[in-house]
C-alpha cells in the first residue's frame, strides 16, 4: 500500500521558528530617543576598511527588490512572488490553504461591464479590481434600491450608471487590467466599514502600523509602533489624526500579522488587516506599498534594519530546509 503523500512542507512555519530571538531595535518611539545602530551593521570591515559601510535602508531594499522582481519576470518569464501576491486571488487563495481569515470572494473576475449581473441578488459587498493596490477602484456598498447602491465610504448614493462611472474613472487614470471581483463585507466591532490597519511586516517581526480611516472629507490616518505608541514618521503630515482610536484587541492584531509575516516567503510585506465582528481579519497582501521612499531619513534607516533582518531569516529558514 503507498503511503499517504506528506503535506508538512504546506504547514505554516511556526512564529517563533527561525528568527531573531529578540526583536534588532526597541519600538520606534524609544528609539529615536537614542537612535543608535547596532554594530554589526555599521561597522568597517576588511573589505572596506577606510570608511563605515552605507546604512541600511527600507527604501533602497524595495527599490532593489522591485528591480529583481522585474528581471525575474521579463528574463525568466515567470511571475514573481511580489507579483502573485498583489493578485487579490492568489493571496486570498494562499491565506485561505494556510489558515488565515479573510473576506470571502463572491464573484469575479469579471470585466466592469457585466457588474450588473453579479450584482444581482446581492445587498452589500465590496467591488475591488482584481490586480490594483491600494484603496483604487475599492467600493463597499449597501444596496438602497433596484438600481441604487450607497458608498459606505463617503455616504453618497449613486444609480448603476453613475457607479460604472465612478469605477470606470480610477482604471482609465491607473490602467489597471478591467477585471472586478466582490468581495464579502466585512463589519467593525461597533459597526460600519472598519477601519484598514496595515501592519510594516518583516519575517515575523511588526515594527510599524499605519491606521486608515476613510470619510467623506477624505483619508485619515494614524501610525503606531511595536507597542502601539503613536508615531510620527513624515507620511501623511497634513492628514494625520492622533485622535483615531487603536484596535479594541491590539495583541490579536498584531498576532495575526506576524504570523502571516513569518509564513510568506519574502522578507517584507504589508499585512493589510481588518478588526471585525468575527475578530481581526486579513485584507490584502502589499509587496511593496506606495509611497515607501516617503518615510522620514531616520524612519526609514529603522525600517532598513528590519528588511536585512528580514532577508536574513528568510535565508537561514531556505538553508534549514535544504538540509
Amino acid at each position: 500500500m503507498t503511503a499517504p503523500e506528506s503535506h508538512e512542507d504546506d504547514a505554516p512555519t511556526p512564529l517563533t521558528a527561525f528568527l531573531p530571538p529578540v526583536s534588532p531595535l526597541p519600538p520606534l518611539g524609544a528609539w529615536r530617543a537614542d537612535p543608535a545602530l547596532p554594530d554589526w551593521l555599521v561597522a568597517p570591515h576588511m573589505a572596506r576598511r577606510d570608511s563605515a559601510p552605507v546604512a541600511p535602508s527600507f527604501a533602497a531594499a524595495l527599490d532593489a527588490r522591485v528591480r529583481r522582481d522585474r528581471l525575474e519576470e521579463r528574463l525568466l518569464k515567470r511571475d514573481s512572488p511580489g507579483r502573485l501576491l498583489r493578485r487579490r486571488k492568489w493571496a486570498g487563495d494562499w491565506m485561505g490553504r494556510h489558515g488565515f481569515d479573510s473576506p470571502a470572494t463572491l464573484a469575479g473576475p469579471f470585466p466592469i461591464q457585466d457588474l450588473s449581473t453579479h450584482l444581482e441578488g446581492r445587498d452589500s459587498g465590496v467591488i475591488k479590481p482584481v490586480n490594483a493596490t491600494n484603496a483604487w477602484g475599492v467600493f463597499p456598498f449597501e444596496r438602497t434600491g433596484p438600481f441604487s447602491f450607497r458608498n459606505l465610504f463617503d455616504g453618497t448614493e449613486l444609480r448603476l450608471a453613475a457607479l460604472l462611472e465612478v469605477l470606470h474613472a480610477p482604471m482609465q487614470r491607473y490602467m489597471f487590467p478591467n477585471k472586478w471581483q466582490i468581495e464579502e463585507l466585512v463589519t467593525a466591532p461597533e459597526g460600519g466599514v472598519p477601519d484598514d490597519f496595515k501592519a510594516y511586516a518583516f519575517a515575523g517581526h511588526v515594527p510599524l502600523i499605519l491606521q486608515v480611516r476613510r470619510t467623506d472629507g477624505g483619508n485619515r490616518y494614524k501610525f503606531y509602533d511595536a507597542d502601539w505608541t503613536p508615531v510620527t514618521t513624515g507620511k501623511y503630515a497634513e492628514t494625520t489624526d492622533m485622535d483615531l482610536p487603536p484596535p479594541r484587541d491590539p495583541d490579536a492584531m498584531m498576532a495575526l500579522a506576524q504570523q502571516v509575516s513569518a509564513t510568506l516567503p519574502l522578507p517584507f510585506t504589508r499585512v493589510d488587516m481588518f478588526e471585525t465582528t468575527r475578530g481581526p481579519v486579513v485584507g490584502e497582501l502589499t509587496p511593496e506599498p506606495g509611497g515607501y521612499h516617503l518615510f522620514d531619513a531616520d524612519v526609514d534607516r529603522y525600517l532598513g534594519v528590519f528588511y536585512e533582518t528580514g532577508e536574513a531569516s528568510k535565508a537561514t529558514l531556505e538553508a534549514v530546509k535544504k538540509d
